[in-house]
Parts: structure tokens; C-alpha cells; sequence
């Protein structure tokens, strides 16, 4: 499998924003297979020390999410650094090769972009070589196959886990585009 379904928790919707969570799985969108995943919360004080954004508006948000969904965000195990968890995301990302990967997120433009920023927030902290992962080619949305399959919404996928929660959500993203291209391959040969 050379696909990575991502997705993350922040503290703004702007670029440049905190990242509470970064949440990944390994899929193929070709079938039903879900592999490997990954999770990890990041400290926010480390971010907002190097000007990472915060806004009022979602922290309110978060207020009104469920004790679940916020306790993922702001609770439990942390990577001890930013760049330690940094560091441990751009392995989970190098068990594919790099000309291979294919990285899906709900919005190329929120995910991926908040995480190449905050990659070159902490490029000290990570060290020579170690910026952001991921081939500039790579990203793939999943709105738009959303809309292409399912354009009055309704994708056909049970939501399980907790939303708001990074690797949950990933994992639904994940099963989404997997019910999609089955749609679309089904349209293409009736």
C-alpha cells in the first residue's frame, strides 16, 4: 500500500495554526485493506512559543465537542517535543517509498499545509535534512472524490470512533475514499 490518509486537530483554522494532533493510516484506495496507523498529540506551548496561531473562535469550537473528542485533543500521552514528534511522523511516512506515497487529506490546503509550516517552524529543532517528508507531487484531496461519487453527500461509510479525534477521523477518511473509488469503478463499467 502506498497511500496515507492524514489528518489533524488544531487550535485555528488559519495557516500557521497550533497542531494538537496528527492522526495517519496507511490504506489502499483500490480495495478494503486498512493498514498500519499512527498518532500523536504535540506539546501547544512549544508552538505558541514560536508563534504557532490560537483563535477564540476554536477554542470555543472545542468547548462544545465531546469530553471524548477533547480529551484526545488537549489530554493523555504527548510527545515530549515538537520535534520529536515531528521526527516520529516523518518515519511512520518513510515506511513507503517517497516516489510511492500518495498523502490524502480532507483538504490538502488545512493538513498538509499546517504541517509542511509547522515542519519549518521547528527545521532547527529537527536538524539538518530533516524538513518536511513528503514529495511536492504527492497530496491528493478527498472532497473532491467526495463530490465526484457522492455529490449530494451521504458517502455510505458507518462512522466509528470518536470525531474530532485525528487517527479516527483519518481512519473514516480513509474507509470514505475506499467507498468512492468503488462507486466511481462501478459507474465506469456497469
Amino acid at each position: 500500500m502506498h497511500d496515507v490518509m492524514l489528518d489533524i486537530e488544531a487550535l485555528s483554522t488559519q495557516l500557521g495554526a497550533v497542531v494538537l494532533t496528527i492522526g495517519a493510516v496507511i490504506f489502499d484506495p483500490e480495495s478494503d485493506q486498512i493498514g498500519q496507523t499512527f498518532a500523536i498529540r504535540l506539546p501547544a506551548q512549544e508552538q505558541i512559543d514560536k508563534g504557532a496561531l490560537v483563535d477564540i473562535d476554536t477554542i470555543e469550537w472545542w468547548m462544545e465537542q465531546t469530553l471524548e473528542a477533547r480529551n484526545a485533543a488537549f489530554h493523555g500521552p504527548c510527545a515530549h517535543s515538537v520535534a520529536a514528534g515531528l521526527g516520529k511522523f516523518s518515519r511512520f511516512l518513510q515506511r513507503i517509498a517517497g516516489e510511492r506515497l500518495r498523502l490524502w487529506s480532507n483538504g490538502p490546503a488545512f493538513d498538509s499545509a499546517q504541517l509542511q509550516l509547522l515542519y519549518a517552524r521547528f527545521r532547527v529543532e529537527l536538524g539538518p535534512g530533516m524538513g518536511w517528508p513528503v514529495r511536492y507531487n504527492v497530496d491528493r484531496d478527498c472532497r473532491t472524490i467526495f463530490s465526484l461519487a457522492y455529490p449530494q453527500g451521504g458517502i455510505p461509510v458507518e462512522e466509528k470512533g470518536v470525531a474530532h479525534n485525528a487517527l479516527d477521523d483519518a481512519i473514516w477518511q480513509a474507509r470514505a475514499v475506499q467507498a468512492c473509488m468503488q462507486k466511481l469503478r462501478d459507474r465506469a463499467h456497469p
